[in-house]
């Protein structure tokens, strides 16, 4: 006896929920990694914005959109009010005198002032962006 059709997606369904339920923890730790690393290695507040905004796509994709379009208005209005505070972010870098800001310790995780600051604003900024986008491109169809 082997499983039917509706059994099998159900099964391949609730295997693909529980390993990514796991999972996304760690995409997410990563993609902060590598946005707060991003001046010591390769990546940055790009890159890891891109991380952890696909990862939260997944996120949306596999579980499903459950909640009804108040909701659905209220996320998009959450990354809005999230790429305005990346772009602030962002900006803080260029009112900051030179001299009056922070410098650390070369080598160590804020060694280089408010870049790390700007790096974390960018990764907000690309990571709502890509959800906004998801949303509305959902709204759409």
């Amino acid at each position: 006896m082997g499983l039917g059709k509706e059994e099998t997606e159900e099964v391949h369904d609730y295997v693909t929920r529980v390993v990514f339920r796991y999972m996304l923890l760690f995409v997410l730790l990563y993609g902060a990694y590598v946005i707060m690393h991003g001046h010591l290695s390769p990546g940055g507040g790009f890159s890891g914005g891109m991380i952890i905004g696909l990862g939260l796509l997944l996120y949306i994709l596999i579980f499903g959109q459950l909640w009804n379009d108040s909701f659905r208005q209220m996320i998009i209005d959450a990354t809005i009010i999230f790429v305005g505070i990346g772009g602030i972010l962002e900006v803080s870098k260029f009112l900051i005198p030179h001299e009056h800001g922070p410098i650390g310790v070369t080598g160590t995780l804020f060694s280089v002032g408010i870049i790390s600051v700007a790096n974390f604003g960018i990764g907000v900024l690309v990571a709502s962006t890509i959800i906004a986008i998801y949303y509305m491109i959902s709204e759409e169809a």
